[in-house]
Parts: structure tokens; C-alpha cells; sequence
């Protein structure tokens, strides 16, 4: 039998699991993690299907960073002399805010904007020996023919990026089943910059703007199985990537997340007879997923970068606290256990999601 006491704790759940919901870039070597980013109902990146309740709406603060393991600078001198346009980034931070609300029971609307920030980007310089059919040698007049390209760190790219709109449509399950389905739809709007100069006085490539400058659509499916304390969410997302800033398009990208994750309630027993006092709801949430991303390559002027793209599975341990007073604060850590990356990138070590949330309205 569900409490009206557990009934709130539900519906606070569901809202924050939606409240924070974003749509950003895909994870690979230095872009942040494409998903429905949630911070209730136990699982971080996987999405629930449960929808928020009629009326409610909830807002949130996630940071998500990714570190790298960096490509030294011989290797991007030999590269750039093989005339292979290879990158080195640090990592990335994507500080997004969200909002969503429930229009009904069954349908919510939100949104994500993200401030996006990539460091220590680096590449070898790319020179060619001898005049070139344009005639602009004189670009190229310090460069020794025979002797390896210099390392140009180019700096920091960072601002507002591209904001997201999305629905969430559940069409199998009401409040009391055990089990969901919803569908989602989104648009990625060209709200971001796409003009951060680097260090060397030159615009970043689109690649490493915070925005991509293209209208993106967003669909997918997402499905949950609850039991008492258990719970199994899954979701699949899919963006078409549009035409962007400097002739780039940034590849279609595939997500795929899978998670199990328990509900860990709090009580206190007091003397012999076992005298239980409820802290009005509190608990705590543990999860592991499987977090799968795949993208495709980058295109510039209708030409395929060989060095972007791939698909990356992270493993990812989360917990979650949420409190009876309508917040939840969360982190997960995540692993790669498949890389798959095309040409030469700055493979991932690791990414950390690290958020809090609110609900307001009827959660009851």
C-alpha cells in the first residue's frame, strides 16, 4: 500500500527526474554526453519514462566534466607533418541549467542551456614546403622543409552553447502500473557561440565552438520496469545533425543507456520496542548503467574528418540523495569499457556528472 507520505516522495522523484532534463553534444574525446540527463528515480543518464505529474515543474543545476588523456606534442608535430588534422583536448566542463513542467500526467516540456567550456586545446601546425598553386608560401617562410611542425596550444573555448527544447510523451502506464513507455521529441536550436578566437588569433574550428551553429531534431523512446525498491530504465535517442557554422555538420549521434538502480529508504528504530520513526521520506538511491554513445564523423565543407566520430560505452556507478524537502542532490562516475573511436583522438579517462534539483507544484 502506497502512503500519502510515499505517494509525495513518488511524485517528487518523478518530477526531479525529468526536471533536469538535457540534450547536448555527444562524448567523445571532448564533448559533453547526449541524454536526457535526470537527477531522480534512481538512474543519472539513463532516462525514465515516467512522466512529470499534471501542474508540477522542477529546476536543476548539473555540471558534467570529462577528462582526457592528452596527446603529447611529438606526436601532434609527426601527425601534422603526415598533413593529419588531429587534435589534443584536455577536457571539458558543461555547466546547463533545466527546467521542465507537466502539462498533463502524461505529457512534460522542458528545456537545457548549457555553458560549455573545453581546455587545453592543441594541434600541430600544418605547413607546406615550396609555393603553393595560390602563391602564399610567405604563410609557411619560417617553416625549415624537412623539420616537424610546431605545437600551437590554442587555448580555451568557452561560452553559452546551443539551447534544447524537448517533450515527453508517456503512452503505456498511469500512477499506479509498474510499468511505462514515452516518447520523446526534441529541437536543438544554433543559440550558442560559434566565434571563440584561440590563442593564436584564429576562430576555433566548429568542432570545438560551444555551439555548432545547426538546427538539430531529437527523437527516441524510453521504457521503465518498477518493482518495490527496484528499478529498470532504458532509452534509446537519436539526433539528426544539421548543416552549421564554418560548413560543418557535427554527425548524426546514436544514445543507448541501460540501468538498475535500488531504492534505499531511511527509518530508525528506537529501544526494544522497535518504535520506527519516518524522516517524512528521505532516501537515497544506488545505481550502476551501461551508458552507450555512438556518433558520426564530422563533415566539413562536404569532406569527412577521419579523426572524429566513433562509439564509446561508459560503466557508471550513481547515487542519489533525495530529500523529503522537494530537492535531490546527485553524482555518477563514469568509466569506459568499449572505445571505439575513429583515427586519432584524445581518448577519455573519465566523466563525472555531479547536479542538484528542485520540484515545485502539485507533486502530490
Amino acid at each position: 500500500m502506497i502512503t500519502p507520505m510515499h505517494r509525495s516522495l513518488l511524485h517528487l522523484r518523478l518530477a526531479l527526474a525529468c526536471g533536469s532534463a538535457c540534450v547536448t553534444l555527444p562524448t567523445f574525446a571532448d564533448h559533453p554526453t547526449l541524454g536526457l540527463q535526470q537527477d531522480g528515480a534512481g538512474s543519472i543518464t539513463t532516462l525514465t519514462a515516467i512522466t512529470l505529474p499534471e501542474g508540477a515543474r522542477t529546476f536543476g543545476i548539473e555540471s558534467q566534466y570529462l577528462s582526457n588523456r592528452t596527446i603529447d606534442d611529438h606526436d601532434l608535430a609527426h601527425f601534422a607533418a603526415d598533413g593529419e588534422d588531429v587534435h589534443s583536448v584536455e577536457g571539458m566542463n558543461n555547466l546547463s541549467l533545466n527546467a521542465a513542467w507537466g502539462a498533463s500526467d502524461r505529457l512534460t516540456l522542458g528545456f537545457n542551456v548549457p555553458y560549455v567550456v573545453r581546455t587545453g586545446i592543441r594541434e600541430g601546425e600544418h605547413h607546406h614546403d615550396g609555393d603553393g598553386a595560390d602563391g602564399h608560401a610567405a604563410a609557411d617562410a619560417d617553416h625549415v622543409p624537412g623539420e616537424l611542425p610546431a605545437v600551437v596550444d590554442l587555448g580555451d573555448s568557452k561560452g553559452i552553447g546551443d539551447l534544447t527544447l524537448y517533450s515527453q510523451y508517456r503512452f503505456l502506464g498511469d500512477e499506479d502500473s509498474r510499468t511505462h513507455a514515452a516518447i520523446l521529441v526534441g529541437l536543438k536550436a544554433p543559440t550558442g557561440k560559434t566565434d571563440v578566437i584561440g590563442n593564436e588569433g584564429g576562430r576555433f574550428e566548429t568542432e570545438h565552438q560551444p555551439g555548432s551553429g545547426s538546427w538539430d531534431a531529437l527523437t527516441g523512446i524510453a521504457f521503465t520496469r518498477q518493482w518495490s525498491t527496484i528499478s529498470l530504465d532504458s532509452n534509446v535517442l537519436y539526433a539528426f545533425a544539421g548543416d552549421g557554422a564554418q560548413q560543418s555538420n557535427m554527425g548524426d549521434v546514436f544514445n543507448y543507456n541501460l540501468a538498475l538502480s535500488y531504492r534505499v529508504s531511511h527509518s530508525h528504530e528506537h529501544g526494544a520496542g522497535h518504535h520506527h520513526h519516518d524522516t517524512a521520506g528521505s532516501s537515497w538511491d544506488l545505481a550502476l548503467e551501461l551508458n552507450g554513445e555512438w556518433r558520426d564523423y564530422v563533415t566539413v565543407g562536404g569532406l569527412r574528418q577521419l579523426h572524429t566520430g566513433g562509439n564509446m560505452v561508459y560503466l557508471s556507478p550513481s547515487v542519489r540523495f533525495n530529500s523529503r524537502n522537494r530537492w535531490a542532490a546527485y553524482a555518477s562516475l563514469g568509466i569506459p569499457v568499449v572505445e571505439g573511436l575513429h583515427g586519432i583522438q584524445s581518448d577519455p579517462k573519465f566523466r563525472l556528472f555531479i547536479g542538484i534539483s528542485s520540484g515545485f507544484g502539485n507533486l502530490q
